[in-house]
């Protein structure tokens, strides 16, 4: 692998993920900024876009536009993010 192809995937519940994402809680001790929060939404929205799940995608997206509107990933037609 080169060092430029890193792949990144969530290794928690769906659920739990798509919640930190939204900010409605802390993942361990550690604080949290809102990058991390948007990172691990876009990483909820690739996953659901690789399983297929398209109308989840976009409610999640939807949501996630609300939550973080400054956020570019989450705004209009960005399938060419992932």
């Amino acid at each position: 692998m080169k060092y430029d192809e890193v792949n990144y995937r969530l290794t928690i519940p769906m659920e739990d993920a798509f919640a930190f994402a939204m900010g409605e809680f802390e993942l361990g001790n550690n604080p949290t900024c809102d990058a991390m929060r948007q990172l691990v939404g876009v990483l909820v929205l690739d996953a659901l876009q690789y399983g297929e799940h398209w109308r989840l995608a976009a409610e999640a997206r939807a949501l996630l536009a609300c939550r973080w509107p400054d956020c570019a990933a989450f705004r209009g037609n960005v399938s060419g993010l992932f």
